[in-house]
């Protein structure tokens, strides 16, 4: 993937609720965070924690109903505000939510052209966007999109919104229920992500493929910020270790029980073989 200028992100004091039976059940009480372009963060916590929520603010597809998304420094109200939110690609927890054409490439084309993007740079970014991901054009291109397994559409979805070059990506438990050759494809497609200056948010269970990709932390608990700042193993990570439903990445809870410092971690398994050689 070609390099970009990721997106910064700054969420202020967000508030938001749902409603049942006629009575507002708070979902994000003041949350607050802050990432620089091209970083990427971890977002953490129990189910109904407000994750999703959270992800589905900073897209705009929700409103808050206290505090602002601010993207790139540019405030809701501001006049480039609409064509940032533009640049904000979201992967949602159910893929098949996202696909509807008859063919996984049409699927993949609808975002580039719904863009205004002239057809040979259409072809281009559906070709380049679908061989990242692993699903070569000249093999999965005809194929319906509901043909596909349940990893190859997750895959395509991340598929029709990279075709669409975002800066901001965020991603709702793209890791669920795929099996682990293709856990590994796709956690090497984030890190391919990363390396080319995207802005990564990721949502997850998952607290040992977080720990590899990701460099900041934000732990949501029923809707409150729990811990938030640079990802390390005493200072924000400190909370999952008291979070009963969370615990902290294999990694790290390895080099405690070596007597190594968990602040020197490694993030790869990689990293983790050559340092115990």
């Amino acid at each position: 993937m070609s390099a970009t200028d990721g997106m910064s992100l700054r969420c202020e004091g967000l508030g938001f609720s749902y409603e049942e039976a006629g009575v507002p059940i708070p979902a994000l009480r003041d949350v607050g965070v802050e990432l620089p372009a091209g970083r990427s963060l971890a977002l953490l916590g129990a189910s109904g924690s407000g994750k999703s929520t959270l992800l589905q603010l900073i897209k705009g597809l929700d409103a808050p109903e206290t505090g602002r998304v601010v993207l790139d420094g540019c405030a809701p109200d501001s006049p480039g505000y609409a064509g940032l939110q533009r640049e904000v690609g979201i992967v949602f927890q159910a893929p098949e939510l996202q696909l509807f054409a008859t063919s996984a490439w049409e699927d993949v084309a609808f975002g580039p052209r719904r863009l205004g993007r002239e057809e040979a740079g259409v072809r281009r970014a559906v070709d380049e966007a679908m061989a990242l991901v692993g699903l070569p054009p000249e093999e999965f291109a005809a194929r319906h999109p509901y043909a596909l397994s349940g990893g190859e559409q997750r895959r395509l979805a991340l598929a029709g919104v990279l075709a669409m070059q975002p800066r901001l990506l965020l991603l709702d438990e793209p890791f669920v229920s795929l099996d682990p050759a293709t856990r590994r494809q796709l956690t090497a497609v984030c890190s391919r992500l990363r390396a080319s200056g995207v802005t990564l948010v990721l949502a997850t269970h998952d607290v040992d493929i977080a720990w590899t990709l990701c460099d900041d932390l934000l732990v949501l608990e029923e809707g409150r910020v729990l811990a938030s700042g640079v990802w390390d193993a005493e200072g924000s990570g400190r909370a999952l270790r008291s979070t009963p439903r969370l615990r902290e990445p294999f990694l790290v809870a390895l080099w405690r029980r070596l007597g190594r410092d968990p602040a020197r971690a490694p993030r790869t398994h990689a990293e983790a073989a050559e340092a115990l050689r």
